[in-house]
């Protein structure tokens, strides 16, 4: 499969700066050709502030929720609703890496509640007065009790998770993240992965399916089917997961199967953080987090284990 990218002039870049100068950050599209929709479309990529002073960067690649399809024109705006490239972009923090971000196409997903019943007053764009405050729980905060649950060894979903999800672009998400590699002076040893809900299954996916691109991963609000739990033990690829104690659609004791699993299998390092007090949309408070970044950086790839 062949993608033709092109770079579209977007944010100014200084040509030139002084020794003491950082270059600002910026935000640039980048145009390809979706074999899976068969139309051109965009992507985000984000450059952190000293993006020119620096030989090599951290990826992060972030996979957004089933909330955020769209048709990477004019619908790539979703994409600033949460996640890193929110907390970069529009809160305005120093989060040193590149940050990929697709968009995951509409599919046979447009009748959907998630589509038919969002407003654009979601999108939270970059804004004079500075970060916007801390967001509230939203309408999946979920009305579950607070309280443990036991492991469901019956998987709700398969390999890929939700319907019509990251799995259908697999390999346009690793062609992106070559080009972003090659064109944004990527690190290959420090290429991350992380999204929510729908992206969570989807970083799932990806890291069960192809281990060796990524030093760590975070899936968001989406559980690890066991049957891709192996591939990952194996690499011995870092994961934290996180997930919200009140979620009413992915719920606690579907996360133990393949968690549990990773362990017996001799993954050396397996983070799970359950907040109790959330329902489904954790991610606002997990990307709001410096831990989670601070995390991330410390991790390399170890090549001669894979």
């Amino acid at each position: 499969m062949k993608l033709l990218f092109c770079l579209l002039a977007l944010l100014h870049i200084p040509l030139s700066v002084n020794a003491t100068e950082l270059s600002a950050p910026a935000l640039k599209r980048v145009s390809y050709h979706s074999d899976a929709t068969g139309l051109e479309r965009d992507y985000y990529v984000y450059l952190p502030e000293g993006f020119a002073q620096k030989e090599h960067w951290p990826i992060l690649l972030f996979l957004q929720g089933n909330g955020e399809r769209g048709n990477g024109k004019d619908e790539l705006d979703w994409l600033l609703v949460s996640g890193p490239l929110f907390e970069a972009w529009s809160q305005q923090r120093h989060l040193p890496f590149v940050i990929l971000v697709p968009q995951l196409p509409m599919f046979h997903q447009e009748k959907q509640g998630f589509i038919t019943g969002r407003t654009k007053d979601r999108i939270r764009y970059p804004r004079p007065e500075g970060a916007y405050p801390e967001q509230p729980p939203g309408k999946y905060r979920g009305q579950v009790k607070m309280d443990g649950q036991l492991a469901e060894p019956k998987m709700p979903f398969g390999l890929d998770g939700t319907e019509e999800g990251w799995s259908m672009i697999e390999n346009e998400l690793l062609l992106m993240l070559d080009h972003t590699l090659a064109d944004f002076k990527g690190d290959p040893d420090r290429v991350y992965l992380t999204g929510l809900s729908t992206g969570g299954f989807g970083t799932w996916f990806m890291a069960g399916k192809h281990p060796e691109r990524f030093a760590a991963i975070a899936p968001v609000s989406g559980f690890c089917h066991p049957d891709l739990a192996p591939a990952i033990a194996k690499a011995k690829l870092p994961v934290w997961c996180f997930t919200g104690g009140r979620d009413p659609y992915f719920q606690q004791k579907n996360y133990y199967p393949g968690l549990n699993l990773l362990e017996t299998l001799g993954h050396p390092d397996v983070r799970f953080t359950i907040h109790a007090d959330l329902g489904h949309d954790a991610w606002p408070r997990v990307y709001a987090s410096q831990d989670l970044y601070d995390w991330l950086l410390k991790q390399k790839k170890i090549s001669s284990d894979m």
